[in-house]
């Protein structure tokens, strides 16, 4: 892939982190807000493939991790690594997505990315059943409907070939 291909993806980066800190509270309902970084990295993956969306994956989730508790450093890291190495590995497996499919594997990476970020930050269960029903379920949802948009809107359309 070109350098200029990795800067065109640095600013879509920085231009999606940006809207994750501003835009998404504006969108938010009840504390329950779209989550833009797994969007860009699940497109990321399905664009680039697994090594792409390995790399973005932890780039993202390390800028995650800057503003997190000390003490769950690096959960965002791990678990949008796994995300991004996931969603690549299946655009490989299945050759290509269509909308559908890309909304579902959305919906399925928010909820394995949050489960990897509970799991390594050792929340119990009864706290982590209650996130699950009260934040991941109805952000994943919300997630997912976005993502749709931005899906059809052609994000993420066109697979590159990896070298």
């Amino acid at each position: 892939m070109s350098n200029l291909k990795w800067l065109k993806v640095l600013i879509l980066f920085v231009i999606v982190f940006a809207l994750q800190m501003t835009v998404a509270d504006w969108l938010s309902f009840f504390d329950i807000g779209p989550d833009f970084v797994i969007i860009f990295i699940v497109a990321v993956a399905i664009r680039m493939g697994p090594a792409a969306g390995c790399f973005w994956g932890f780039v993202a989730g390390f800028t995650q991790d800057v503003y997190a508790p000390v003490e769950w450093l690096g959960a965002h890291s791990i678990s949008m690594t796994v995300l991004g190495f996931a969603v690549g590995q299946l655009e490989e497996r299945f050759l290509s997505l269509n909308l559908p499919a890309k909304v579902g594997v959305l919906g399925l990476g928010f909820f394995v990315c949050d489960m990897i970020y509970f799991l390594v930050t050792g929340l119990g269960k009864d706290v982590v059943t209650n996130l699950f029903l009260t934040k991941t379920l109805p952000e994943c949802l919300y997630t997912m409907l976005i993502g749709g948009i931005f899906f059809y809107l052609d994000i993420g359309k066109k697979k590159k070939k990896h070298a």
